[in-house]
């Protein structure tokens, strides 16, 4: 088997790849914004979209992973 000479440049990328990989799929991608809190439901602005009382303020939740019918859809009531 004939072994193929790569640059040095070449080689570093091959060497950094697999870690950046894993940094922008599994570590960048979280928002910084996430947060646990409980609250009350204001209401349900779509099937897959909500508004929850925090702190005396409606904040809107968009429900990932849900998929329904958007209120301009005909299905929708």
């Amino acid at each position: 088997m004939t072994q193929v000479w790569f640059p040095p440049s070449m080689r570093l990328l091959k060497l950094l790849a697999l870690p950046v990989f894993f940094l922008f799929w599994f570590i960048l991608p979280t928002p910084a914004s996430t947060a646990d809190f409980i609250g009350p439901i204001v209401s349900v602005l779509d099937g897959d979209t909500i508004e929850v009382l925090h702190n005396n303020h409606a904040e809107r939740i968009r429900l990932s992973g849900i998929d329904c019918p958007e209120k301009s859809d005909h299905l929708s009531r």
